[in-house]
């Protein structure tokens, strides 16, 4: 087996841009994969090597823009241009939960889909599944993505598997496909990158280079419940108001079927269509999202916020607690308060 001279024949990576990406994720990829091989021997040797990559920004043409926040991009080479990538990397687009993907960014997925067919590998960030999915490379197949847009993926994309708690995904004959959830797991997806295509070595010393570390337990303990209020059912969004301040009542789901003045399974077939949850899970995701906020910002203890948004019984609130986030709730304060974002580390 040759083993291939990558300071020679560096990996040919292109990462996609728009006006509607963001410039963070775009220029992170972009910089952390540029650096693979150079930054390690400057930083240990004093003399950089060689790059081990060739990294190009590429955008429908090359004539200068602006993408979300004002941040300025020169595009490398045109859509028209690119065609030899060996990875394509797709970071967020911003386009409205409301507008399909293709409408806006047509020849960026027809570009996608070219690309893939040539062999390229796809390593989306953040929202950019949403590409994949709306050129249907993820029906029938586990995808990740921010987990806010869970909601978006059971709604447009009920054939892709969407899982928001994972923090990297993976589709396509040979995991072809990675995907990357959060906002800042482009980091994550950089280093698998590298790791897979140019070698564990390199993922370790960029990992210590930008003291960064992978995310091993995903993304649950960052997320929060989307409260949609019913657009449509107003006895379901008359509960839902209620049950923004009577989350904290023993009894809050029968108060609410009471309220409605429905049966009970014509009251949970509604909630669900209104809100996507059953009552049983939209009341706990509202709970623990009231005990992340006073684990972020109070000294109680846990047994006194297990009280305090309506759960008696303290164990059985940290067994919910961990299982919705993945972090018992010392774990998740520790992470999370508002002290430790002040403090020395």
């Amino acid at each position: 087996m040759v083993l291939r001279d990558f300071e020679a024949d560096p990996l040919r990576i292109d990462v996609l841009a728009a006006d509607s990406c963001r410039g963070a994720i775009l220029y992170g990829l972009f910089d952390l994969l540029t650096s693979v091989g150079t930054a390690w021997s400057y930083l240990t040797e004093g003399t950089p090597s060689p790059p081990m990559t060739r990294v190009r920004i590429v955008a429908r043409d090359t004539a200068p823009f602006r993408c979300i926040s004002g941040v300025p991009v020169m595009p490398d080479a045109s859509l028209e241009e690119a065609d030899d990538a060996e990875i394509v990397c797709i970071p967020n687009f911003r386009i409205g939960v409301a507008t399909l993907p293709r409408d806006v960014l047509g020849p960026e997925i027809d570009w996608i889909l070219r690309r893939h067919a040539a062999g390229a590998r796809l390593a989306t960030a953040c929202s950019g599944s949403a590409l994949l999915a709306d050129a249907g490379l993820l029906d029938g197949e586990e995808a990740t993505a921010h987990w806010s847009m869970a909601e978006l993926f059971a709604e447009r994309y009920p054939e892709v598997v969407f899982c928001p708690e994972r923090t990297l995904a993976f589709a396509g004959q040979g995991d072809s496909i990675v995907m990357s959830g959060g906002m800042a797991s482009w980091q994550d997806l950089a280093l698998y990158l590298i790791a897979r295509y140019l070698g564990p070595e390199h993922a370790a010393r960029s990992a210590r280079f930008y003291c960064v570390d992978p995310k091993p337990d995903g993304q649950r303990h960052y997320a929060a419940p989307m409260r949609r209020l019913a657009s449509e059912d107003a006895v379901i969004q008359d509960c839902q108001a209620w049950l923004a301040d009577g989350y904290r009542e023993a009894d809050a789901v029968p108060r609410m079927i009471a309220r409605s003045g429905l049966p009970r399974r014509s009251f949970d077939r509604r909630f669900r269509a209104a809100t996507g949850y059953s009552p049983k899970d939209y009341l706990q995701s509202l709970r623990v999202e009231e005990a992340k906020q006073c684990l972020e910002r109070e000294e109680q203890s846990v047994d006194a916020i297990a009280e305090a948004v309506g759960y008696a019984d303290a164990r059985a609130f940290r067994r919910l607690f961990r299982k919705m986030t993945g972090l018992s709730p010392a774990e998740y304060r520790r992470r999370f308060s508002g002290a430790r974002f002040l403090s020395a580390r």
